[in-house]
């Protein structure tokens, strides 16, 4: 058996122990640097991955709204509804308080020096906020198409004489009440049901009924007369609707939008016969007047985020999608003479043109940006945020086929 001389060295050098540590710190370094990329390549995917389905739902509602432009309104003569002004302008984009838009509420079209009147598409050029870091104003668009889902235009009577059993339309004696009585069971054939349904809805149920800030429009008349007001009080019984059931609305002055104006030309009263009563055969429908515009929004610490905000009628405006750069829109349109004006920014109305010859909607920029700015990781450039741009074209199809030849 081999002694082992107890001068002999065992174990590991010095310079070896050095070099080990070395490699070991090297291999190490490379598996937090492979694992901070990791870590920074999913940060960037998961925000632009945020960032793009944003975009996406806010595009998609409202290139809906923009494609529904015009639709239930091709009973009315011209596609327009003059509104009363003698009480002041009426306005929209504004709910009770109230609040509008950042640069105040916004005035309907009065073309060639005419009533202030509501159209199925109206532009918004350069009537919004610049954005932070932005060097033009943003654009506001509104469209306006009937409601399909409430069915009011069941509550209206059926042809043939007024009576105290039918279901017409009763005013008020000063005509800014209206009384709606439910129908028969089943309803009548001219009831248009929303689908799924049997029976019209109760007008003050809890899911979709009428509120106040609601606009309803009413007509034609014989005459051919229509016009629009804004909720301001539902009453009526709830529960379950039943044939004879009547809800009580009211459209008094004062409202938010300055749509009503009690006695004055174009308001809802001039459909009133003299000392109120029932009407036959007069319609109604709730109408939604949607505006599309930016608002910035700053929290307690001083940041600024730039929020796109869809606005119903009278009602509180519902945020959308934040981090916002942009939003701008240009028209394709025709002018009096019926020459094609492409790209018009304001759908030609600085030039007389009315908004209902616009025939096609060119989304010419919607950008969002990245919440935390680029610096946050090494796979992107080292300044500036991720950004989505969409840019798109629709047809307002319930327009483009009614107002042109």
């Amino acid at each position: 058996m081999k002694q082992v001389s107890r001068f002999s060295s065992r174990g590991f050098t010095l310079i070896e122990l050095m070099m080990a540590l070395c490699l070991g710190l090297l291999i190490t370094g490379c598996a937090v640097k492979l694992y901070t990329y990791g870590v920074d390549a999913t940060w960037v995917v998961e925000q632009r991955a945020e960032l793009q389905q944003d975009l996406r739902a806010a595009e998609t509602m409202l290139l809906k709204d923009i494609s529904l432009a015009g639709a239930g309104l091709t009973g009315v003569s011209g596609d327009n509804i003059p509104l009363p002004s003698a009480d002041g302008s009426p306005t929209y984009g504004c709910s009770a308080g109230p609040v509008c838009p950042p640069n105040g509420a916004l005035d309907y079209p009065t073309i060639a020096g005419g009533a202030p009147t509501l159209y199925p598409l109206m532009p918004g050029y350069a009537r919004g906020i610049t954005p932070p870091g932005g060097a033009v104003a943003s654009d506001i668009i509104t469209m306006v198409y009937t409601d399909t889902n409430l069915a009011l235009n069941c509550y209206a009577g059926p042809s043939g004489t007024v009576s105290a059993t039918n279901n017409a339309i009763s005013f008020s004696a000063t005509g800014n009440v209206l009384t709606f009585t439910a129908p028969t069971n089943p309803p009548p054939a001219n009831c248009v049901l929303p689908s799924g349904f049997t029976y019209p809805q109760a007008l003050n149920n809890s899911v979709n009924g009428l509120e106040a800030g609601d606009l309803v429009m009413v007509g034609p008349n014989a005459s051919g007369t229509v016009a629009v007001g804004e909720v301001t009080q539902v009453a009526g019984p709830t529960g379950a609707v039943a044939p004879g059931n009547q809800y009580v609305i009211t459209f008094a002055n004062g409202d938010t939008l300055n749509i009503n104006q009690s006695g004055q030309t174009n308001d809802l009263t001039a459909l009133a016969p003299a000392g109120g009563g029932q009407v036959a055969n007069l319609q109604a429908n709730r109408i939604f007047v949607i505006t599309y515009y930016l608002k910035n929004w700053t929290d307690a610490a001083g940041n600024v985020t730039t929020i796109l905000y869809r606005q119903v009628n009278g009602q509180v405006a519902v945020p959308l999608v934040d981090n916002v750069a942009n939003m701008q829109f240009t028209y394709d349109t025709y002018n009096s003479s019926g020459s094609l004006l492409n790209a018009t920014g304001d759908g030609g109305e600085s030039v007389g043109v009315s908004p209902n010859l616009i025939r096609k909607v060119n989304l010419m920029h919607l950008t969002v940006h990245g919440q935390l700015y680029g610096t946050k990781s090494s796979l992107m450039a080292t300044q500036g945020y991720q950004s989505f741009d969409v840019q798109t074209s629709i047809s307002a199809r319930n327009m483009s086929y009614n107002n042109r030849y």
